[in-house]
């Protein structure tokens, strides 16, 4: 089966789509924390400004290593830091959902934006590879596409999430997508 999918000529849009999943809950992600903040800082006992760390200290380590995860992608193959990405992130996400105190919290953050670095530092190079030139704009439009769809989704399931299942559910649900994606990129 695998042979077949490699071989056919819609092999670019398998490519595409476990690459357009990982960064679809790459933003989801983050909208659907800034929802679960207020139930963060109620359940630590803390003031908003010590719980806005959760989102500051994700959205500096993205902002700071996506370009150098780009790089380290060119270098040590790119399949293999989205991989390894994916799996940080996953293990990361578990962290931060079984945090016990703030630090633990935005330590497992930091580490989810090293991740999320990874993700998406990668992701345009390889969807780039992925397509021949003439049907490049096609494919980063879809991507574009797919990371304002998460934008817009991300806190309406972080909402449903909270609201049903407490504010850890925001990290625990990308643990089986974690997987999912992983299987699927090693294949």
């Amino acid at each position: 089966m695998l042979r077949t999918i490699a071989g056919s000529p819609s092999y670019k849009w398998w490519v595409f789509g476990t690459i357009a999943v990982g960064i679809f809950f790459n933003v989801v992600d983050h909208g659907s924390v800034l929802v679960a903040l207020p139930d963060i800082e109620a359940h630590f006992k803390t003031d908003l400004p010590t719980v806005q760390w959760v989102v500051v200290a994700y959205a500096l380590a993205i902002s700071v290593l996506v370009l150098p995860m780009g790089r380290l992608g060119d270098m040590m193959g790119r399949k293999r830091v989205y991989v390894v990405g994916l799996v940080i992130y996953m293990v990361s996400a578990a962290v931060a959902g079984l945090s016990a105190n703030m630090t633990m919290l935005v330590t497992a953050r930091v580490f989810q934006g090293i991740a999320s670095a990874m993700i998406q530092g990668i992701a345009m190079a390889m969807i780039i590879s992925a397509f021949p030139s003439n049907e490049r704009g096609k494919a980063l439009g879809s991507n574009m596409s797919v990371v304002g769809s998460g934008a817009i989704a991300g806190p309406a399931l972080g909402g449903l999430l909270v609201s049903a299942l407490g504010w850890r559910s925001v990290f625990f649900v990308n643990v089986p997508v974690g997987v999912i994606i992983i299987l699927a990129s090693l294949l």
